[in-house]
Formats: C-alpha cells, sequence, structure tokens
C-alpha cells in the first residue's frame, strides 16, 4: 500500500477565536496573517521580544472566527501564557486546553486520492488547506505526498475510522523522518 498514517500524539491545536483572532496574532508571529485563508494555511513561529523562538506553528483557519495552531504539545501551555499576556486588549480568546482535535498525518504517492475519497476535497498545493464540518486538512509538501489532517473526535469519527481501516498504519517517528527528509524545520 502506497498510503500511511499516523496519530500525531506529541502534536496539539492551541484554539484561538473571536473577531480579533487575526489581528490579535498580526505583528505577534513571523507570519503574514493577511495571508491566511479558509484555503491557505501558514507556518510560523512566535518568539519573544529579544527574538528567541518560543513555538514554531501551523496555522490553519477553522472559520473565520477560528483559527488553530498546530504545535507541540508539550509547549502549548507554555506558548498560550505568553499569548494570554496580551490577548486581554483582544476580542478574541484562547483555548489552551481543548483536546477535542487530534493531528493525524497521512502520506504516501495515493495520500491525495485516499483523501478525497474520505473527505470529498483536498488540497492541491504546499501549505494549501481544506476543511469541512469537523475536519481541516493541510498538505505540507509540493509534491502532493505529505498531509496533516486535523479532525474533531466524534464530529469526525466516521473519516478517523476509515483512515485508520483502509490506509496503512506508521509511526510518528517514521511521519517526522519524512518531514526532515523534506526540509521541513521544527523547533525541538
Amino acid at each position: 500500500m502506497s498510503c500511511h498514517y499516523a496519530a500525531l500524539e506529541h502534536e496539539s491545536l492551541l484554539h484561538l477565536q473571536g473577531p480579533d483572532a487575526r489581528t490579535f496574532l498580526q505583528g505577534q508571529v513571523t507570519c503574514d496573517i493577511r495571508r491566511l485563508s479558509a484555503s491557505a494555511a501558514l507556518a510560523g513561529s512566535y518568539c519573544t521580544v529579544q527574538g528567541r523562538v518560543v513555538c514554531d506553528f501551523l496555522l490553519c483557519e477553522l472559520s473565520p472566527e477560528h483559527l488553530v495552531l498546530r504545535m507541540r504539545r508539550d509547549i502549548r501551555a507554555a506558548s498560550a501564557a505568553l499569548f494570554a499576556r496580551y490577548i486581554v486588549f483582544s476580542r478574541a480568546k484562547l483555548e489552551a486546553e481543548r483536546d477535542d482535535w487530534r493531528v493525524v498525518a497521512c502520506w504516501g504517492a495515493e495520500a491525495a486520492r485516499q483523501l478525497q475519497a474520505l473527505f470529498g476535497v483536498v488540497p492541491n498545493g504546499k501549505y494549501s488547506a481544506c476543511n469541512g464540518e469537523g475536519f481541516a486538512l493541510v498538505q505540507v509538501d509540493e509534491a502532493g505526498e505529505q498531509f496533516e489532517c486535523y479532525l474533531q473526535q466524534g464530529v469526525a469519527a466516521e473519516p478517523l475510522a476509515r483512515i485508520e481501516a483502509e490506509l496503512q498504519a506508521a509511526t510518528e517517528p517514521a511521519w517526522q523522518a519524512r518531514q526532515v527528509a523534506a526540509g521541513i524545520a521544527r523547533i525541538e
């Protein structure tokens, strides 16, 4: 089989919701939030005023007022605490404790076709994205063979069950090795 999946247990989503979610992030992070849309995710990082990287992330829009930053689970709380210092001035809120979404990686020559069959849509281009009720998909490579899937537990139970039934299970380190080979840098 040329399509694999791995649950990314070391990754999590930091939720940011509200009418000022975008304006809050603009200028706080290294990417241009104005380029974010339902069809375009952004890779970036959050740094201290001294320039020290606090976290790297992949930013995705679930809806116009609901953004998620995929980041390492072990730094989510600390990152949220730093964001929280400044969010008090915005009409936005952070949800750092939400664990009702799973992060799953899918890859292989047939990954795009399999995801299209499961979700009815698939991104087409590096950091392109698409979403629907209870899911978001982001293509993370140029070739269209590596994807991150964000799945809301309960709502996206059927697609998750189909991924587990139809794709070949792999490990999180296997996904990480593919990311390193593709030159996708992460802060450890």
